[in-house]
């Protein structure tokens, strides 16, 4: 799903994972131009989720963090547009 077409009042769980194309990795094959990113837990840090890279390459990389939507667990949709934007991102709800 678009990052775009998340409403602003959805849930973003730890374990979600966002793709980011056109990446600028110079590869000839746009399909294959993007990074994965993994919604996940900050230890010691109770106020906000970090998106962690996991492609080859640059696995482990932060790209940003988003505050929670406290006293709650999750991020709300409209905090992760605002930090990733919308342009070519993508998120995947399971």
């Amino acid at each position: 799903m678009p990052v775009a077409n998340i409403e602003d009042d959805s849930k973003i769980w730890a374990g979600t994972r966002v793709r980011l194309f056109d990446a600028g990795l110079m590869v000839k094959d746009k399909e294959t131009d993007y990074y994965d990113y993994l919604v996940s837990y900050i230890y010691a840090n109770d106020d906000y989720l970090q998106l962690t890279n996991l492609s080859k390459g640059e696995a482990g990389n932060i790209i940003c963090v988003i505050q929670k939507d406290k006293p709650s667990q999750y991020a709300l949709g409209k905090t992760l547009k605002d930090m990733m934007g919308i342009e070519n991102a993508y998120v995947l709800m399971e």
